[in-house]
């Protein structure tokens, strides 16, 4: 047997194989009912989930999802009397909620869009205050470094280089005060 002729064989056997298991679909229900039950998706999204599970192709995974979800639309038929005049009593009291939210002035639903804005714009107005603190812890761990690395120095260093670091880190102290207490100030702002 030739090479491409295998290929074809393999093919068409993959082909017949899935066929089949797609006209019974059942084989992949279980799976599928699992997954909602579990909340890790929609199940509008589940098709890359069987995919990947099944080792299907986008539109076999596709087709069985619906053929899942179609299965339950047949269902639905299925209600007892009983589970219809459960499900009327539970509107009627959802009907009842709803108008005593009104009464009391609650609103029914906080719109979403209007959180998302408000939360935008303090993140945006929140943006310079933690650059800014970023650059000044920055800053400050720089000037430590650097006399923590001049105090080094000083214990190995002759009497006029002592001196010399004496000065350097007299003018670099307040610097450093200064830089701590904008550090502190800018930490109480962010929070």
């Amino acid at each position: 047997m030739k090479k491409s002729e295998l290929k074809s064989y393999i093919k068409e056997n993959i082909r017949l194989t899935l066929s089949e298991e797609i006209d019974n679909p059942e084989y992949y229900f279980e799976y599928l009912t699992k997954l909602r039950d579990s909340g890790v998706t929609n199940m509008f999204g589940a098709a890359p989930y069987l995919q990947a599970q099944f080792g299907l192709d986008k539109r076999t995974a596709r087709e069985i999802l619906a053929k899942w979800m179609k299965s339950f639309s047949e269902n639905v038929s299925e209600a007892s009397p009983e589970d219809v005049k459960a499900q009327q009593d539970y509107n009627a009291e959802l009907e009842k909620t709803v108008q005593l939210k009104k009464d009391a002035g609650i609103e029914e639903d906080v719109d979403e869009d209007d959180d998302d804005a408000e939360a935008i714009k303090k993140a945006k107005g929140a943006r310079g205050k933690f650059k800014k603190l970023d650059l000044a812890v920055k800053a400050l761990k720089n000037i430590e470094t650097e006399m923590k690395s001049l105090a080094r120095k000083y214990s190995k260093a002759d009497e006029a280089e002592k001196e010399k670091i004496k000065d350097i880190l007299r003018v670099k102290t307040p610097k450093k005060k200064e830089l701590e207490s904008l550090v502190a100030k800018l930490e109480k702002d962010a929070i």
